[in-house]
């Protein structure tokens, strides 16, 4: 009785953080084209948003194995940090407040957990190909002699993952550029 309580309790804290995270980042992607923010009109939060659908309905969700291993967790966890900072960031800019700390914080955090990021999310795919294979989830014959083998279409998604990652990173990285330019910075007198 206790595995069966456990996985329906993991299975709800997926679900409830896979909707709860959508959700947000969702919105977050809404206001720069509302003008509730500043940011720069792109469309590296909709590459984000298609990361994380991929990763947690595809991959994550659909296999139950998955869910009990701890790249999750960590996943998760690296998720969130950057979320925090961020929406905390965004929040308090759109109310006119501004901490040059936490702007700091918002514009260099990324360059430390993204790229963490990115391998978690590789390694959980990486992690999820033997399920995919024995199982045979997503994998279809068609028409013609014709068939997808999703093992297959993982793979290439985990090279464009990291391609992705090289174009959002430079992206991030200009954007770090011109809002902390902003910042004055104060030199030590001789």
């Amino acid at each position: 009785m206790g595995p069966i309580i456990s996985s329906r309790w993991d299975q709800f804290t997926i679900s409830r953080f896979s909707e709860d995270n959508l959700m947000y980042r969702h919105l977050s992607n809404k206001t720069p084209h509302q003008g509730a923010t500043k940011e720069v009109n792109d469309n590296s939060g909709g590459v984000q948003l298609t990361e994380r659908i991929i990763i947690l309905f595809v991959v994550i969700t659909s296999q139950e194995e998955v869910q009990e291993k701890y790249v999750v967790c960590v996943l998760f966890i690296f998720w969130n940090l950057l979320d925090l900072v961020r929406y905390t960031y965004s929040m308090l800019s759109v109310t006119g407040i501004s901490y040059a700390v936490l702007t700091w914080l918002s514009q260099t955090l990324w360059m430390l957990i993204y790229p963490l990021c990115v391998l978690a999310e590789a390694f959980a795919i990486y992690q999820s190909l033997p399920y995919f294979e024995s199982f045979g989830t997503y994998s279809t014959k068609l028409p013609f002699d014709l068939s997808i083998y999703f093992p297959y279409v993982l793979k290439i998604y985990l090279m464009m993952l990291f391609i992705g990652m090289y174009f959002t990173y430079s992206h991030l990285y200009s954007e770090r550029r011109d809002v902390l330019r902003v910042f004055p910075i104060k030199k030590k007198k001789m």
